[in-house]
């Protein structure tokens, strides 16, 4: 499976607009993410994945200057319009535009399950960071959202839902990258929608709707109906008011470059 890095910007750039209201579990783990970044002053930062720039703001308190970098134009333009002082660059995380020995901090939150191969993308964050740089990342793991994925399946054989790498793959791919001084954390966050159009629309609206081999037009509005059927027969919780959940597992890494 190949990604195709121009659908997915374009995707991103679709949603520029609607990203920051339903981008509340990207905050959320951001959030996560930003309490596994030590405590001290940073010459150069950079916001891999920037998005609208939510968090490239968050990092200039602790950071002399941030770049914030997307594959999306529209994403990056966004970033540096809504944040005085941030440089914004469209760039590939598997190709970074950035000097070696560069970059003292690299944030990416929620951005590398783009990449098509992530020891690709942990080599050049390697490559660009300093000696002693630190770099945290956040991505999804297997099992996300395996309702959606669980609830499609019975009604045809399309890929509906993205794949996801294993927590062994991530481990392996650090290795790969040859950072030697790794941590992985790994969590669970459960979602509630009244219905699984909720979470479709969440995921349009935040861009992450581009599926990988996904077919166009894979469904049409009877299979839809009956999925979103199948999706509450399954999933529906009566302690949550019959609202249905979404799983995301998300693994949180902190890389220092020694």
């Amino acid at each position: 499976m190949i990604i195709d890095k121009e659908q997915v910007a374009r995707h991103f750039s679709k949603a520029v607009d609607t990203y920051n209201d339903f981008a509340g579990l990207q905050r959320d783990i951001g959030h996560r993410l930003l309490q596994e970044v030590p405590n001290k002053h940073y010459p150069l930062a950079m916001d891999l994945g920037c998005g609208t720039g939510f968090f490239a703001k968050a990092l200039q308190s602790s950071s002399s200057q941030v770049i914030g970098i997307d594959l999306s134009h529209a994403m990056a333009s966004q970033a540096k319009r809504v944040n005085t002082g941030i440089a914004a660059v469209v760039a590939d995380a598997e190709q970074l535009s950035l000097a070696n020995d560069s970059v003292d901090l690299v944030f990416s939150n929620l951005a590398l399950q783009w990449c098509n191969d992530l020891s690709t993308a942990l080599s050049e964050i390697k490559r660009v960071l300093k000696p002693g740089g630190v770099a945290v990342f956040s991505t999804l793991l297997d099992g996300t959202l395996y309702e959606l994925k669980q609830s499609w399946s019975e009604l045809n054989q399309y890929r509906h839902v993205n794949h996801f790498i294993s927590a062994d793959d991530v481990a392996a791919c650090i290795q790969l990258s040859r950072f030697k001084n790794s941590r992985l954390i790994f969590e669970t966050e459960t979602l509630w929608y009244q219905q699984a159009l909720s979470l479709l629309a969440e995921l349009k609206g935040i861009g992450a709707n581009y599926v990988i081999d996904g077919k166009p037009n894979a469904s049409n509005a009877t299979q839809l109906k009956k999925m979103v059927s199948s999706y509450k027969q399954q999933f529906a919780n009566p302690a949550k008011g019959n609202r249905v959940s979404a799983t995301y597992k998300v693994c949180y890494g902190v890389l220092i470059n020694d």
